[in-house]
């Protein structure tokens, strides 16, 4: 599963951002205009609340660790969240698999399941036989309606304000973010799980009580759990680079922006279709140790957008882009496809989740045997402390649809168990790989490769339906394995929480709104279309039109909270 995180597409912004949500579905009829003017809403914070660590704690259900498939490469804790085994990785595929899921979860219903997907449409439920025998072994029926994943905020939005939603329906954080009423909206269209799953009820579920707690508390909106979650990384990205190309050319992996640059003008030569960078501004963030988004220094809430190392990044940026050094594809801002660029070689380099480490092996180590990708160590501008961003505990989450009754609901319950069960499980193989024999065949280490029917058939959707814990377990390529391992594990040291850490805070509307068109003007300065004379402009009119109002919230949050 591959993510878009290209930030500045508008395939992936989608119209939700530019216009607002409210705008957009007002005169539909649907959850989204029902929820335009609640009358529990404070003036100003646009649904938005505030959930502390202990409230969240005893909202969560209690976390049960599924003793299965050991990593051959340990991972360490994770910070903030407790969790083992993050950065750990599997050079060998485990056998004898487990049995996770002895008795079949369904009773017979058939639900539709609403789910992204970044790759090629598979073949309907009728004429794929890998969708029917998943359903055989669950005990039901998923119909999936399948979305492309660079337009799913469209078609969610759509489907919200319509009212027309499917049982089970996967939004993910990226695109709820932008959702400025999706706050009220949640509580009008999906079912309340806190009956369900909090505390000990989620024994019967044992998958989703190996799910960490972290990702549970991501999943409370308004007081209440009310999705399954999909884990993620501690930190949101990584800045991938073609290890093959950097050894065969000798260049060298840079320790601060100086050198970065001066990579960038080496590499770069559009006579050889070769550019060193695609959009690496948002990793560029992290280099320039801007804040992820607030800052708490001296009494006062700063953000982002108002410090000096956010100035410092966009003429860093502007730099880059300036002088060449970032494909003019994107420059163009004509829906450039960098992980094309990347595996053709025409950028060495760009920033993405680890997600894309495996797909783009993938596709391109039959092409290419010598294809190789690693991340750079994380560096600071100055060559002094790095720093990184702490991810958000969950990334994508499951709903089920309000008002299906609570045999249906608890039915739907026990498919997502099916579907959690993790790597090294005779489950996770089923909805990942097919059956044997049918839709693939094992090399000789007994690592599945998908058949032509394998290929054409298991797509990937039943992964989306709720998330298991993470492991690195790309077992077809150990060494990519040990690389990624290492950078997980070298890099926790540097992750730098927030303000708000353990808090689970529902953003104000306007600020959500507020944050594609806002950043569409700095990324106009960076591409050389705006003056750089305008940030103070930018930043005044972000500040009028919904960011102090944002601060004033975000600095309650903290006083109630005994942070500040």
């Amino acid at each position: 599963m591959t993510p878009p995180t290209d930030g500045a597409t508008t395939s992936r912004r989608g119209f939700l951002g530019l216009v607002g949500l409210t705008a957009v579905t007002a005169a539909s009829g649907g959850f989204l205009s029902a929820c335009s003017t609640p009358t529990t809403r404070r003036p100003g914070t646009g649904g938005a609340t505030a959930a502390a660590a202990d409230q969240l704690k005893s909202l969560a259900p209690t976390y049960i660790p599924y003793e299965g498939a050991k990593p051959d490469i340990p991972g360490t804790v994770s910070p903030l969240e407790g969790v083992p085994d993050y950065g750990g990785g599997f050079t060998k595929y485990p056998s004898p698999l487990a049995q996770a899921v002895p008795q079949k979860m369904g009773k017979g219903g058939t639900y539709t399941a609403m789910t992204p997907l970044w790759a090629p449409l598979p073949p309907g439920l009728p004429d794929n036989s890998f969708f029917q025998a998943v359903n055989e072994a669950i005990g039901a029926t998923i119909e999936f309606q399948i979305a492309d994943g660079n337009t799913y905020v469209d078609k969610a939005i759509a489907r919200l304000a319509s009212g027309d939603l499917p049982d089970i329906m996967v939004i993910p954080s990226w695109e709820i973010d932008k959702m400025a009423d999706f706050n009220v909206a949640v509580d009008k269209a999906f079912e309340d799980l806190t009956p369900y799953l909090q505390g000990d009820k989620v024994k019967a579920y044992p998958m989703l009580a190996n799910l960490p707690t972290a990702a549970w508390q991501w999943s409370v909106w308004n007081g209440k759990l009310m999705a399954v979650p999909f884990p993620t990384e501690p930190y949101p990205f990584a800045l991938l680079y073609r290890k093959d190309m950097y050894d065969k050319e000798g260049w060298p992996l840079p320790k601060n922006a100086d050198e970065l640059y001066q990579l960038g003008k080496e590499i770069t030569n559009p006579k050889a279709n070769r550019w060193a960078f695609g959009d690496i501004h948002e990793m560029v963030w992290t280099i320039f140790r801007v804040p992820q988004e607030w800052r708490y220094e001296n009494g006062k809430l700063v953000h982002k957008y108002e410090t000096p190392e956010w100035e410092e990044m966009l003429a860093f940026m502007r730099k880059l882009f300036t002088e060449g050094l970032i494909h003019p594809n994107v420059v163009s801002s004509k829906g450039a496809n960098e992980k094309d660029l990347f595996a053709s070689g025409q950028i060495t380099m760009f920033r993405d989740g680890l997600g894309a480490w495996k797909p783009l092996l993938d596709q391109q180590r039959p092409k290419n045997p010598d294809f190789a990708i690693d991340a750079v160590p994380l560096f600071a501008h100055d060559g002094g402390t790095p720093m990184h961003y702490h991810n958000n505990a969950a990334g994508i989450f499951t709903f089920i649809k309000k008002g299906l009754g609570k045999e249906k609901v608890e039915e739907i319950l026990g498919i997502l168990n099916f579907t959690a069960a993790p790597f090294g499980t005779k489950e996770y193989e089923l909805y990942i790989h097919g059956v044997e024999g049918k839709h693939f065949t094992r090399d000789s280490d007994g690592v599945p490769q998908k058949t032509e029917l394998g290929l054409k058939e298991a797509a990937e959707t039943y992964i989306f339906l709720g998330g298991r814990p993470l492991v690195t377990d790309w077992v077809a390529y150990p060494e990519a394995v040990e690389m990624c391992a290492k950078w997980q594990n070298e890099s926790f040291q540097y992750i730098q929480p927030s303000p708000f850490a353990g808090i689970r805070v529902q953003r104000p509307s306007k600020l959500s709104g507020l944050q594609v068109p806002t950043e569409d003007k700095f990324t106009d300065i960076m591409r050389g279309r705006r003056p750089v004379s305008d940030v103070k402009k930018i930043v005044a009119d972000w500040r009028r039109d919904g960011g102090d109002e944002g601060r004033d919230f975000y600095m309650k949050v903290l006083q109630d909270n005994g942070r500040a």
